[in-house]
């Protein structure tokens, strides 16, 4: 019998000791993420505005965390391809995705069979930026001031046409605002981005548009297009003198683009906290600040808990203008 408790102890000394192993190994995990690179997957094609934020973004993450983070562009079917692989890499916090308003928000509003759920499928890290979207008319338009822009088209007596980079982006949710609070007819025309529809609106064949100030300044400070107002109920800083829509008669309007970083859901709390460490110093930083201002971006920095928050209250807020205007791409 004494033999049998000579063994049993041996044994659970040894278990005990090979569990000691394995929290030390698990700690020593915790405390040394990231071991190795980390990809920031860009659901847009290289060279655009998100992929210029993706890359300062990067640079800065990378200098925090002592480790490269790579920037993986993969474009399409309204970001949802870019959410699919991370989903698919493994929860280890080595994979992270730049997402924006469609992504966490708007998707799920227009598509009905979504294959992914933003609230239970992605965890935030953090936002990173926001871009005004400004009204704008070509410089022939009669309209010098919303009001004159709300006049001119309720006066045609067919409803006038405005462009956007697609349904259901913040251009477009914007307009579709403006429609709704002012009481007009417009029709909208899509087309693949913000550039492609300016030759239409500088030739008169549409009426106006709301474009983000990183696509359509250079033609704003021109004078090709007129700035009418901005859809964010504060003034940006990027477009100083040009009022809000909210200053204009439309207290309740607002509407900004922003973008966020988030990795898949299950991925350990330690690694989402020095991730959000990282992006939190990151935004911080002055020199990453400028750089932002200069591609045409506000830098726009919540934490996990207060982005989340902020979700779900643009998630009730947009839901409601979607529903009252029927949009959807199903």
């Amino acid at each position: 019998m004494q033999r049998y408790r000579s063994i049993g102890t041996r044994l659970l000394a040894t278990g005990m000791v090979l569990m000691s192993a394995l929290f030390a190994n698990a700690s020593c995990a915790q405390e040394t993420f990231p071991a190795k690179p980390l990809t920031l997957v860009v659901p847009f094609a290289p060279g655009g505005g998100t992929d210029i934020l993706a890359r300062i973004i990067a640079t800065g993450m990378s200098a925090q965390l002592g480790q490269p983070v790579v920037v993986e562009n993969k474009p399409g079917a309204f970001t949802t391809i870019a959410v699919s692989s991370i989903l698919h890499a493994k929860p280890d916090g080595y994979t992270m995705l730049l997402g924006n308003t469609n992504t966490f928000v708007v998707n799920e509003l227009l598509q009905k069979n979504l294959s992914y759920n933003a609230r239970k499928d992605l965890s935030a890290i953090g936002s990173v930026a926001r871009f005004p979207m400004i009204l704008v008319v070509p410089e022939s338009s009669p309209a010098k001031s919303v009001s004159q822009f709300v006049d001119y088209a309720k006066s045609k007596s067919n409803p006038i046409q405005y462009a956007s980079p697609g349904i259901g982006s913040p251009h477009h949710l914007s307009m579709e605002m403006l429609k709704d609070q002012a009481k007009i007819q417009a029709t909208h025309v899509a087309y693949r981005g913000v550039s492609p529809a300016f030759p239409d609106l500088l030739s008169g064949r549409l009426d106006a548009m709301f474009v983000d100030y990183a696509a359509g300044a250079g033609l704003i400070k021109d004078g090709r297009l007129r700035p009418l107002a901005v859809a964010s109920k504060e003034p940006s800083p990027l477009v100083p003198g040009i009022s809000p829509l909210a200053d204009q008669g439309y207290p309740e309007f607002d509407i900004t683009g922003w973008q966020a970083i988030a990795v898949s859901a299950g991925t350990p709390q330690p690694a989402i906290d020095k991730l959000a460490q990282a992006l939190r110093a990151t935004m911080e930083s002055a020199d990453i600040r400028q750089k932002l201002i200069d591609a045409g971006l506000e830098p726009f920095h919540l934490g996990p808990k207060a982005f989340d928050s902020y979700v779900e209250t643009e998630r009730q807020r947009l839901g409601h203008l979607v529903k009252t205007n029927h949009i959807t791409i199903d």
